[in-house]
């Protein structure tokens, strides 16, 4: 039976130190307001642990809190956890089965490279409310996981490491949350990741990944801000990126009703894109493949062409919309692109032409020069 155990310093409450020596399964131990050193190699099982201050600092744990290999669950709510060394806040080891659970609380990371949660093993990671500052939530190679991430943050702004770090094999759900920081997922990972309502600063898809993203945002502004690879299999809805999508290799992508500013599809990228606008430019290479309907092509100041299609690459296009903005449209090599267009800003436009590409282009004028 569960045992309800008053931890603190007043009347009626047992020593902190007391109650870690007399832990027992399915304890819940209800913490008063202060600071609590965790003895550096205690492991924690079947316990749940509350803070009892109006905000998680109030009851902070001072120290790594490592979950024990044989526990069945630990659920934490209402506190901070900082580590004061070079040690992950939570670490989950390779041999446990465990659900860990995070309610209103703060994790505090030590930074650099060190994870602020490492989870190995099987295990369901649950993270509601809760807000990791200065390091990731590590996913590793022999984890087996499944993560739900729901109205909670991630901030760790870094060049080398991503906040949510996902290499091993499962499914992570992210609703509602911000990640201050970048996704990503390793080459030898095996998942599939949904992002709902979410927003993050950068992404990095790559391994064997299917990646739905609903109603969400990648905010950074660079080329690659959106970087999908390898056998990815990508499923975008309403969806708004403010930089560049550069799909890579042969991953297949589904983007509808969506906002990109720029667009790169490389190798032998399969694209099928419905109601999408793309604000300034789109290039595509290689043995790239698009099929797009009802698809809007802008061009931007800085672009010589709005789009763009050399080597073997192909583009066809069901109702398009094409605002050129004074930039032309690229056709090189052995490119070939057959489109119907709905709509347009502009009176005529220029192409660009190979004499090896093949361009059929209704709906609207246009001009040939050859290159």
């Amino acid at each position: 039976m569960a045992r309800l155990i008053k931890v603190g310093a007043g009347g009626g409450e047992i020593n902190w130190h007391d109650a870690l020596k007399d832990m027992q399964a399915d304890d819940v131990l209800f913490l008063e307001p202060g600071f609590y050193e965790l003895p550096q190699g205690r492991y924690l099982a079947d316990i749940t642990i509350k803070g009892t201050g109006n905000l998680p600092e109030d009851t902070t744990i001072l120290g790594s809190v490592n979950v024990d290999a044989g526990s069945q669950f630990v659920n934490l709510e209402n506190l901070c956890i900082n580590t004061n060394e070079d040690a992950n806040s939570l670490f989950v080891p390779t041999e446990a089965n465990t659900y860990l659970t995070l309610r209103n609380c703060v994790v505090k990371g030590f930074g650099g490279d060190t994870a602020a949660i490492a989870a190995n093993g099987k295990i369901t990671l649950e993270l509601f409310s809760t807000m990791i500052l200065n390091g990731s939530v590590s996913l590793f190679a022999n984890a087996n996981f499944r993560l739900e991430m729901n109205d909670s943050a991630i901030d760790n702004i870094s060049e080398q490491f991503g906040a949510l770090a996902i290499e091993g094999h499962g499914t992570a759900i992210i609703n509602n949350s911000r990640i201050n920081g970048s996704i990503d997922t390793f080459k030898k990972c095996n998942a599939e990741v949904n992002l709902n309502n979410a927003v993050v600063n950068s992404l990095l898809v790559q391994g064997q990944v299917w990646l739905n993203m609903l109603n969400s945002k990648v905010l950074l502004a660079d080329d690659a801000s959106t970087y999908i690879t390898d056998e990815a299999w990508v499923n975008i809805v309403g969806s708004d990126f403010k930089g560049g999508v550069y799909l890579d290799k042969q991953p297949h992508v589904i983007i509808q009703n969506s906002q990109i500013n720029r667009l790169i599809a490389v190798e032998r990228t399969k694209l099928t894109m419905a109601n999408a606008v793309i604000e300034n430019h789109a290039d595509f290479q290689n043995e790239a493949e698009c099929d797009a309907r009802r698809v809007t092509f802008n061009g931007g100041n800085e672009y010589q062409y709005f789009l763009a299609l050399s080597d073997r690459a192909h583009l066809l296009g069901h109702d398009l919309i094409l605002n050129s903005n004074g930039a032309d449209l690229a056709m090189k090599n052995a490119a070939w692109m057959q489109a119907s267009v709905l709509a347009t800003s502009d009176d005529s436009i220029t192409v660009e032409c190979s004499h090896k590409a093949k361009l059929s282009l209704l709906g609207m004028k246009w001009t040939t020069r050859k290159k």
